[in-house]
């Protein structure tokens, strides 16, 4: 005698995503106070460097993540977050660090050169991306209807390509060709 087998019900973590962000973000609060307190007073202008370098790092573990989960919200925003934290970070850093008589404005003007060509890239890899998504989501559309229709039966199919179906012959000429000419 076999009992019935129960019915598989789908996992459903909500709150699995929630505890795993904020443990992230716990982790890169501590790695950016690490950073920052690792450094000595006068060198804070490298760990504000190395803090802003960290959370773009960040954000592309972030991005990376996205693909291993169903629903990425948390990871995309996070992403964001980072995204967002470490050009701000960069931006100010360089833009004040002649202030703190660190950089020469020589250096500063190619360090904010060189980080626009680097958030040039990030955007136009990030328009890139969206245009391929949305590419594929409109690909989905047609394949989903497709799956939607009712599947034909095997006895339709067979009727139709049946060998009892006449094949339905070209009609006959109502001119016939002309004849070619005699020779003489």
């Amino acid at each position: 005698m076999t009992a019935p087998s129960p019915q598989l019900q789908p996992v459903r973590d909500k709150w699995s995503a929630t505890v795993l962000s904020v443990l992230f973000v716990v982790i890169a609060v501590l790695v950016f106070a690490a950073l920052y307190v690792t450094l000595p007073g006068s060198q804070h202008f490298y760990g504000l460097l190395a803090i802003g370098i960290v959370a773009l790092f960040f954000a592309l573990g972030c991005y990376l993540a996205e693909a291993v989960s169903r629903q990425p919200t948390a990871q995309r925003s996070l992403a964001w977050g980072f995204f967002g934290m470490g050009f701000a970070v960069l931006f100010l850093t360089i833009g004040l660090g002649p202030y703190y008589n660190v950089l020469s404005t020589m250096w500063q003007l190619w360090g904010l050169v060189i980080l626009v060509v680097v958030l040039f890239v990030s955007v136009a890899l990030i328009a890139w991306r969206g245009r391929a998504v949305r590419a594929t989501a409109n690909q989905q559309v047609p394949r989903q209807a497709w799956r939607n229709e009712p599947a034909p039966s095997a006895f339709s199919y067979a009727a139709a390509q049946g060998p009892s179906v006449p094949a339905t012959a070209p009609p006959p000429p109502s001119n016939p060709p002309p004849s070619p000419p005699r020779s003489p």
